[in-house]
């Protein structure tokens, strides 16, 4: 199953094309690296797949669903898109696990079935002891994995992650990258931006941008 579809996308701001004619697909147990250079439509190819951003041109589909016609992004962003942001944008006045409900809750969850399910999730990605820890009190690989684990909670099928490993070491980034490589197993569809070869290695495809367009695609035998 077709999980992201990207049909003839483009995005221009004022004169700049970030994202000129891309055409995409992600399927349902698959995690795709996209790599390039500064500047070349990597951030923008994110926000136009989680529904941050508009097309100029072109079709943006979740699971089949066109998310021009879709009056709810954040509703439909909290259901079915889980975001890893660079800046992880956690909340540093909630805990590991307030942060991690917090999308749930948002979704209308009722607090006691958030809560475990944000505990599940925090134990998936070995946080569970840390549950009621502030972000302050956590390592910066601890942190990134709490930010996983609020883009992995719910019944969200379509991760997207955007320089995960950025600020890790070797070690961290490799626990990171298991997470989501074990997330795309499980059937998620994982869509990854890097720029470091040995990350890119895990995907099963590898898309290259270079000013707005795909220039190469490559198959890969994963890291697995």
């Amino acid at each position: 199953m077709t999980l992201l579809t990207l049909e003839s996308v483009s995005r221009t701001y004022g004169e700049v094309k970030a994202l000129d004619g891309v055409d995409l697909t992600v399927a349902a147990g698959e995690l795709v690296a996209v790599m390039g250079p500064s500047g070349s439509g990597k951030s923008t190819l994110l926000n136009l797949a989680g529904g941050l951003d508009r097309p100029s041109s072109g079709t943006v589909a979740v699971a089949g669903e066109d998310l021009a016609r879709v009056r709810d992004l954040a509703a439909l962003r909290r259901r079915s898109v889980g975001y890893v942001f660079q800046e992880l944008n956690l909340i540093h006045s909630l805990t590991a696990v307030e942060n991690v409900m917090l999308p749930r809750e948002l979704d209308g969850v009722a607090a006691r079935q958030a809560r475990q399910e944000a505990l599940a999730v925090l134990d998936e990605v070995g946080l569970r002891e840390q549950a009621e820890a502030f972000p302050d009190e956590l390592s910066g690989g601890q942190r990134q994995r709490v930010a996983i684990a609020r883009a992995l909670v719910g019944e969200r099928r379509l991760v997207l992650a955007d320089e995960p490993t950025g600020a890790l070491d070797t070690a961290t980034g490799d626990e990171i990258l298991t997470l989501l490589r074990a997330r795309a197993d499980a059937g998620a569809a994982v869509l990854l931006v890097t720029h470091e070869p040995r990350y890119a290695a895990w995907a099963d495809r590898v898309i290259f941008l270079r000013d707005g367009r795909i220039v190469d695609a490559s198959l890969l035998e994963s890291a697995r």
